[in-house]
């Protein structure tokens, strides 16, 4: 109960952060690149100062895959995470709409929806997903890599700088979700479906390869 508990408001506090720094009108018309992926990496630094020591503040589906691969949780810890998370994002996401007049947020175009580029392919863009979510998943697997436990008082600021970079570098292509929880509460409350299997298969294919790869070439156990 106490990992629902954290997965799913760690979760909310990270879309409901995210998605609040990207709402036009409320921070002028011209939000820049800058802006959304500081929003982005703090949200998760957020989250992870916040519940790290309760559930690993995982706060996506693709971080709880990479987590099982790398024998940090059970099997049958998983759907537990995923659930909390996706509810989680739900909420967070309703919370922002309660908060925010229905004029600034552009329910037409889908307001914080990750959506790819026009001018690049789905093909395109689920491979900068898996390629995004590839760099975080190895930056969090190295975090708990047992050589690093004397370092984790600093793990929610490195991750979230890691965050920050790869959305200010990805996210003109693909919004840099790396996060299928991230980009479903948007897309529900959008009903803006076209591409959002690109972020899920991305994202999961990435950690999933991370989690192999580190796993097998430099784990080392105690």
């Amino acid at each position: 109960m106490v990992i629902v508990c954290a997965e799913f408001i760690g979760t909310a506090v990270l879309v409901f952060l995210s998605c609040m720094g990207c709402t036009k009108g409320m921070f002028g018309e011209n939000i820049t690149v800058l802006q959304t992926s500081l929003a982005s990496g703090l949200s998760v630094t957020t989250a992870i100062q916040m519940f790290s020591h309760i559930s690993g503040a995982h706060v996506n589906p693709a971080v709880t895959l990479c987590a099982f691969i790398m024998g940090e949780i059970s099997l049958t810890s998983v759907p537990i995470y995923v659930g909390s998370q996706i509810a989680g994002s739900l909420t967070g996401y309703a919370l922002l709409k309660a908060v925010t007049p229905d004029k600034h947020l552009n329910v037409s175009y889908g307001h914080c929806v990750t959506l790819p580029h026009d001018e690049i392919s789905l093909l395109q863009a689920c491979l900068v997903e898996f390629i995004a979510t590839f760099i975080m998943a190895v930056a969090i697997c190295a975090a708990w890599d047992p050589r690093n436990y004397a370092k984790g008082d600093s793990v929610s600021l490195r991750i979230g700088i890691i965050v920050f970079l790869l959305n200010i570098t990805a996210g003109p292509y693909t919004g840099a979700s790396m996060n299928p929880a991230r980009s479903f509460g948007p897309t529900v409350w959008n009903s803006k479906w076209h591409s959002h299997w690109v972020y899920w298969i991305g994202p999961v294919l990435g950690a999933s390869l991370s989690g192999q790869f580190y796993k097998m070439i430099f784990l080392r156990r105690q």
